[in-house]
């Protein structure tokens, strides 16, 4: 059984994620489910050193995830990713596996018929996803595969990308500070770029707070779907 697992922000923040996401699913005749009760994976709480509330949402989670026989799970945000596959597994052995939105959907490349973009994007790391998981092409490969675009790296990319400032806690402790480091980003960003792409929801609402559009990679791709 695959499981698509939302993720807080998505459900409630970037709604507009889980639009896309399921379109694809659909448009790929993939059979999936999704929880009503999801709940939260227990990113936030590992971050910032609650490992005991940590890890009694980490054994629910595995509980109810072994009752419904899930074997795989795919999700859009990288902070559920490496919760779900490496925080866990450093307290229990999880019987499934945990894919990135763009590791599954790069499997499905060839089924992919996409329409041409005359547009010029880049693409933000999220510091989960890249320096904490080593997930960096396989995001790269989905954007390249869409028509007529034209991408660009930014300055700071993989391993060097800058933070968006709202992970690990950061957003609701030092709103500030998190406002701040998104707008360095954004002017490290040439004008003639039209989207900011990324795989992170939490780098999506960071980065659109400034002056340019960002998608997240399931958005630019729901979007050529031909």
């Amino acid at each position: 059984m695959l499981l698509y697992w939302k993720g807080c922000m998505s459900r409630y923040r970037t709604k507009s994620i889980v639009k896309s996401v399921e379109k694809i699913l659909s448009y790929l005749n993939i059979n999936y489910i999704t929880l009503e009760d999801e709940g939260c994976c227990g990113s936030i709480l590992y971050r910032t050193g609650q490992i005991k509330d940590a890890i009694k949402i980490t054994e629910k989670n595995i509980e109810k995830l072994k009752s419904l026989r899930i074997k795989e799970i795919i999700t859009s945000c990288p902070g559920c990713f490496r919760t779900m596959l490496k925080d866990y597994s450093n307290y229990y052995n999880i019987p499934f596996q945990v894919y990135h939105f763009s590791q599954f959907l790069l499997k499905f490349k060839e089924k992919l018929k996409l329409k041409e973009l005359n547009a010029t994007v880049t693409y933000h790391d999220p510091c989960h996803l890249g320096r904490h998981m080593g997930v960096y092409e396989e995001p790269r490969e989905i954007i390249k595969l869409v028509p007529k675009l034209k991408f660009i790296e930014m300055k700071y990319n993989r391993n060097k990308a800058l933070c968006c400032g709202y992970g690990g806690g950061v957003r609701s402790v030092y709103p500030e500070v998190a406002i701040e480091v998104s707008k360095n980003i954004v002017n490290e960003i040439d004008n003639n770029i039209d989207f900011i792409i990324t795989s992170c929801p939490f780098c999506k609402y960071s980065l659109s707070s400034n002056r340019v559009n960002v998608l997240d990679i399931s958005e630019l791709i729901a979007m050529v779907l031909e």
